[in-house]
């Protein structure tokens, strides 16, 4: 097994998609650890970033039981519409009274921990849902987010430590789902979990851990296709051009996380 990957090393969706697309990408962020270039986004794309952080801070906030309807109506027009959107979605919430968010979680994994961060954890007595606020784009199809591996880590590290969070007891895999909602539809995608599934990504993250952390840092080279390249901050630095607007993609923090077993 190559040592390039220290012990202990944390994967996150975030990390895994990054070498699926391009192992060159992940050897610069999280071996050679390279900053994300903060390369100049256009006005629109400035705005559309402040949005969404804006809305993400107030639900954080609202979910916390501070009151934040006045920083809301004083929004932009925007980010009051997606709101009140907000205010409606609750009720699908209601059984679900303890709430955490911004909660992250990470579990062991071979030698190495693999975490998520979530915009919202709901907790009931017999059951878990994770919410995850999209503002940017639309929504892909229910089917295509149920393959994704965003799907796939969030739900298996609930179902592997979700106990950290419900007093020490875990949760079946059949009690647990994940919504993907967006206010500005709004749309949201319910994704419900299964032992099956559970044991398929396991397998699946497995594989892909392995395959990483056996791979020697200097064959991980920049993916054949430059398409992956065209919203890569990275791509100057591998002398390919990067076409458009960088996808600014931030990087899941888990400096406050829950871990299972406890430490």
């Amino acid at each position: 097994m190559a040592q390039d990957i220290p012990e202990g090393f944390l994967f996150t969706q975030t990390a895994l998609r990054a070498y699926q697309e391009c192992p060159y990408r992940f050897r610069l962020r999280y071996i050679e650890q390279i900053p994300w270039p903060a390369f100049p986004a256009s006005p629109e794309v400035e705005i559309a970033l402040e949005r969404g952080r804006r809305f993400h801070e107030l639900a954080r906030q609202r979910f916390l039981g501070l009151e934040v309807g006045e920083q809301a109506a004083a929004c932009d027009e925007e980010v009051a519409r997606w709101w009140a959107a907000l205010e409606g979605f609750l009720p699908a919430l209601e059984g679900y009274p303890r709430r955490f968010p911004e909660a992250g979680l990470s579990i062991p994994f071979g030698c190495y921990r693999l975490g998520a961060r979530y915009d919202l954890l709901a907790m009931g007595e017999e059951a878990a849902c994770i919410v995850d606020w999209k503002t940017g784009r639309p929504l892909p199809p229910e089917q295509a987010l149920g393959r994704d591996l965003q799907t796939r880590v969030y739900l298996f590290v609930l179902a592997e430590g979700g106990a950290a969070y419900h007093r020490g007891r875990p949760l079946p895999p059949e009690r647990l789902s994940l919504i993907y909602w967006h206010p500005a539809g709004p749309t949201s995608v319910h994704l419900s979990y299964s032992t099956e599934r559970w044991e398929v990504d396991r397998g699946l993250l497995t594989d892909l851990v392995a395959r990483i952390s056996a791979c020697p840092v200097e064959k991980m080279l920049p993916s054949p296709s430059e398409a992956v390249c065209r919203g890569c901050a990275y791509a100057p630095l591998c002398g390919r051009p990067t076409a458009g607007e960088p996808e600014w993609e931030a990087e899941e923090t888990l400096s406050e996380v829950e871990t299972w077993p406890a430490e």
